[in-house]
């Protein structure tokens, strides 16, 4: 069974030094950091109440209004990054989840998490915050090479939900592709060329995914974002 491990929201924060020679510590705002909350918390379709976005041009939205990644990732994480125990949250995540991996996740899954009625929108594409959360210039391209991304929710019913609700699937479209394949055609679309057509007709992913998508197969899609540091 699929169950929160932990609920959690952040604050938009200053972060780094200006003076410093290290791209990886130069200032920067982000809410990335979030705080683990036993509270049952509310969600509209711009995500959960009290949780912020620094960059409204990248993150956040009705097509990513709530985070999810899953707990099963964690080990994989902590080992790339050198740390034994890494907490809740530490992708930058509202939502930490035990059971659901992006390999059984698929693009239009409609989940119910407390009163919260939740649809898997896209993966979440790397981000160069990250890099700088941990002090590790390469984990954008890894969450790139390795498709371990979590995935976005839209909202489709405003509810509540606390850590420990369960995660129960209430619809899932047959023509679907899990998160999964999602991001193998992102990240090497010839070597996946038999992804694409499922591709092509999946309803629920958002636009700009499979714009981004149809131009990286075109082979002309900026990945040099996950350089920005």
């Amino acid at each position: 069974m699929a169950i929160v491990k932990a609920l959690l929201i952040g604050k938009v924060k200053t972060y780094g030094d200006v003076n410093s020679n290290d791209p990886l510590n130069k200032i920067w705002q982000s809410a990335i950091f979030k705080t683990a909350t036993n509270d049952e918390i509310y969600a509209d379709k711009f995500g959960f109440k009290g949780d912020d976005v620094a960059d409204k041009v990248h993150h956040g939205g009705e097509q990513k209004a709530i985070f999810a990644n899953s707990y099963e990732n964690y080990p994989v994480w902590s080992e790339f990054l050198g740390f034994a125990n890494l907490p809740f949250g530490a992708m930058g995540e509202n939502l930490t989840i035990s059971g659901l991996h992006e390999n059984d996740v698929f693009i239009g899954d409609v989940h119910k998490i407390g009163s919260l009625v939740l649809e898997v929108s896209q993966p979440r594409k790397p981000c160069f915050k990250l890099s700088k959360r941990w002090m590790n210039a390469g984990i954008a391209k890894e969450i790139f090479r390795s498709g371990l991304s979590g995935w976005y929710y839209r909202v489709l019913e405003a509810g509540s939900c606390k850590a420990g609700d369960s995660v129960d699937m209430i619809f899932r479209d047959s023509g679907s592709m899990s998160v999964s394949d999602v991001n193998r055609v992102f990240y090497a679309p010839k070597e996946n060329a038999h992804l694409i057509d499922k591709f092509m007709n999946l309803k629920a992913l958002s636009a700009g995914w499979q714009d981004d998508i149809k131009r990286r197969i075109e082979g002309i899609y900026d990945t040099s974002y996950m350089d920005k540091i």
